[in-house]
């Protein structure tokens, strides 16, 4: 039985850590020739069966030289996943200019870039899949989370809008919508409440799960898992939407 990306080719933005690097590797697991890049050091050691490059997702001459040399590689690119993203947990009064520029510039900005440049790759081979990844906060108000917030639901927007522009070139776009998953951003945000809130590190973090329908948060990997479904032919219907995982938050 032949693997589900025997042959294709997936790029992976973010990859060092968390999601991303989850990301990459079950790309490479389902025989997707893979190739990941961030502008951070791998959290887990150095790849295994997949290539992780450095990029600035935010410099377009960086994703374009990335995806020119994946091209001149492997000589063509199947599935792109925009997983690379920051966050900024502040209030919206006293976040600075520079501190919202670098914001949207990483998170739609490097979306947007990314897609400049692998959408015409794809369309040259007969299509591919695109998939971004947006965030419960996109659907959701959060405090101190506004500006993030935003970027993401700009991201939901671009890729219902990409959707429709991009079908008859054969180019499927969705995108996932995590909840809480634990990862160095997530743990970031906790431990800037607990200061904030004078509580330990545990104790927000417990309160946080157990606001969780399943009272846990969602490992890397389980993202991950939905990316790559998205990215597969087991999707072949599917353009245009968002897959929320994010243990029930927005049914709550």
């Amino acid at each position: 039985m032949t693997a589900e990306g025997e042959g294709k080719v997936a790029i992976v933005s973010g990859a060092a850590r968390g999601i991303g690097r989850a990301t990459a590797e079950q790309f490479a697991r389902e025989a997707y020739a893979t190739v990941g890049f961030d502008v951070a050091d791998p959290e887990d050691g150095p790849p295994d069966g997949w290539r992780l490059e450095r990029c600035d997702v935010a410099e377009e001459a960086e994703v374009a030289a990335l995806v020119d040399s994946v091209v001149a590689e492997h000589g063509r690119v199947d599935v792109l996943a925009n997983v690379a993203g920051i966050v900024l947990v502040k209030p919206l009064a006293e976040t600075e200019w520079d501190e919202f520029r670098r914001l949207v510039d990483v998170n739609l900005g490097g979306t947007f870039l990314t897609c400049k440049h692998v959408i015409p790759v794809m369309e040259r081979h007969g299509g591919g899949v695109i998939v971004n990844l947006a965030s419960v906060s996109g659907h959701v108000g959060q405090v101190d989370h506004s500006l993030y917030g935003a970027s993401k639901g700009a991201i939901l927007a671009l890729g219902r809008a990409l959707a429709w522009e991009l079908a008859p070139l054969g180019i499927r776009v969705a995108s996932v919508s995590p909840g809480s998953v634990d990862t160095a951003m997530l743990r970031s945000d906790i431990q800037i409440e607990a200061d904030l809130t004078g509580s330990s590190f545990d104790d927000v973090k417990a309160l946080r799960e157990q606001e969780q329908a399943l009272g846990r948060w969602a490992e890397p990997s389980e993202i991950a898992e939905a990316i790559c479904f998205l990215a597969s032919d087991r999707a072949s219907f599917v353009t245009g939407a968002d897959l929320l995982v994010d243990c029930g938050w927005v049914a709550r």
